[in-house]
């Protein structure tokens, strides 16, 4: 689980560094309102499950840069584990890329894009998916396409909305 916040962590710091280098005339094209970011760790309760898989926990990571119009510009990706319909480990991949963001009421940001899901049972990932993905410090919730995943909630990790 460390390894997996590591990856998470690393993978926020190479998305801040990038977006630190964009040329001037892009990074001009945003005007923050809020930076987002964090990374985490959490185990799903009993029962839950995507598309057959039987869910046991994931980790994210996520940097996003959100203008006072209602746009983004940043990037989530979550890992789930869980155990496939003959028990065997399979890792689920959603690489997302954020375009809007809305701060919410209750301290919670919502986040539209769209993403790219890899099932990590060897088939290709399928990209262009719609993505929603609901972030606070309690936890994750994610709907890939029309499926909403169960609520990933926060055991380890951070996240910071300034």
């Amino acid at each position: 689980m460390t390894k997996r916040l590591i990856t998470a962590t690393l993978t926020v710091l190479v998305i801040m560094s990038v977006a630190l280098v964009l040329p001037r005339g892009q990074a001009a094209a945003v005007t923050t309102s809020s930076l987002v970011t964090g990374a985490g760790a959490g185990v799903f309760p009993a029962g839950a499950s995507f598309n057959g898989i039987q869910l046991a926990g994931g980790t994210y990571g996520l940097g996003v840069q959100t203008a006072t119009s209602g746009n983004a510009i940043g990037d989530l990706e979550v890992q789930l584990n869980g155990s496939s319909m003959i028990g065997l480990s399979q890792w689920i991949t959603i690489t997302g890329w954020i375009t809007n963001a809305t701060l919410n009421a209750d301290g919670t940001m919502t986040f539209n894009g769209t993403c790219t899901l890899d099932m990590g049972d060897g088939t290709a990932p399928v990209g262009g998916i719609a993505l929603v993905a609901t972030v606070g410090a309690a936890g994750v919730q994610l709907t890939v396409g029309t499926t909403a995943l169960p609520f990933l909630p926060r055991s380890d990790g951070w996240l910071f909305i300034e």
